[in-house]
């Protein structure tokens, strides 16, 4: 059973704890596990009209037992983050607990020290302040989030559910993922490193959107998809498609395409008795070497090891 905490308290989004509950909602008639939604405060509280189906608290003494950990965004992200709850994110991390942030909530995890020597993302109208204030912290402005080490951040709004359906892949599996962003109607994956606004700069001719590549790309995966071939389908030069790539996306075209390959391989592991080999074949990788080289890159385990765990899950 995965116990998933939502630190509350005054000040914190109630958009970003909503959204939480929802990806986290028991949805155990359509197969999925469910898991445990705690509420963490520092002061117990028992009305919480908003929050219909809690009610009441776990105070910080708990934070240990929990699987994730998430914070919210807060409503004035420039005030300084609450000690108590700064201390009882850093306990949750020494504890082994996966701490993610959505939106202004990274200032909670970087006042706990959490986010020091790493890359981490907020909301990009608070970047320069997070930046200014934790030098320490490698602050990439526009990406949607980035994690490693059970230690997550994203961006504002719909960059928090990018995140939370992350960490839903991870520990559950792609499949899981894609049910619940199919619930939610929302996309089912969108790359940490897409840019999180578009310059609203009007171009003077068309140009295509990242979901459109995307589209054309995932359905065709077996492709060998070279650098021309990609600009082709977005009706630009090689450079200009090398620009455009790189602003939408903060990545290159290889590594994109590689993650792409990776997820359909996920899924297939997931819900197919394909062997390795085909499965690489399938989703555009030359060789078994190459699949097990950028899966273990991406997800840190073997594809087999993978097969065997959520294929037990995902009949």
């Amino acid at each position: 059973m995965t116990i998933v905490g939502i630190l509350i308290g005054p000040g914190r989004r109630a958009f970003d704890i909503a959204v939480i509950r929802e990806v986290f909602d028991d949805r155990s008639d359509r197969g999925l596990p469910q898991p445990t939604i705690r509420l963490i405060a520092a002061n117990r509280i028992t009305d919480l009209d908003p929050f219909q189906s809690i009610r009441s608290t776990h105070d910080f003494t708990s934070v240990e037992e929990l699987d994730v950990l998430i914070v919210p965004g807060s409503e004035d992200p420039l005030a300084e983050p609450h000690c108590q709850e700064v201390a009882a994110v850093a306990r949750a991390a020494s504890a082994g607990v996966v701490v993610a942030s959505l939106c202004t909530g990274a200032f909670t995890l970087a006042a706990a020290g959490l986010l020091d020597g790493r890359t981490a993302t907020t909301h990009w109208r608070f970047a320069d302040e997070l930046a200014s204030r934790y030098p320490k912290i490698h602050v990439k402005a526009r990406d949607l989030y980035c994690g490693e080490d059970k230690i997550w951040t994203s961006a504002g709004v719909t960059a928090g559910i990018d995140l939370l359906l992350q960490l839903v892949r991870q520990r559950w599996g792609a499949s899981a993922a894609q049910s619940i962003a199919k619930a939610m109607v929302t996309p089912v994956f969108r790359p940490g490193t897409q840019a999180q606004y578009a310059d609203t700069t009007i171009p003077a001719r068309p140009v295509p959107s990242v979901e459109h590549l995307h589209l054309q790309v995932a359905n065709n995966l077996q492709r060998q998809w070279s650098i021309k071939e990609l600009s082709a389908a977005c009706a630009m030069s090689p450079r200009s498609f090398h620009r455009w790539f790189s602003t939408n996306l903060g990545t290159t075209p290889v590594k994109w395409l590689n993650d792409l390959r990776v997820r359909e391989a996920q899924q297939l592991l997931e819900q197919t008795d394909l062997s390795i080999g085909a499965i690489a074949r399938e989703v555009g990788f030359t060789s078994d070497d190459l699949l097990r080289k950028h899966f273990i890159a991406r997800l840190g385990v073997t594809p087999t090891s993978h097969a065997a765990a959520f294929r037990q899950q995902h009949p």
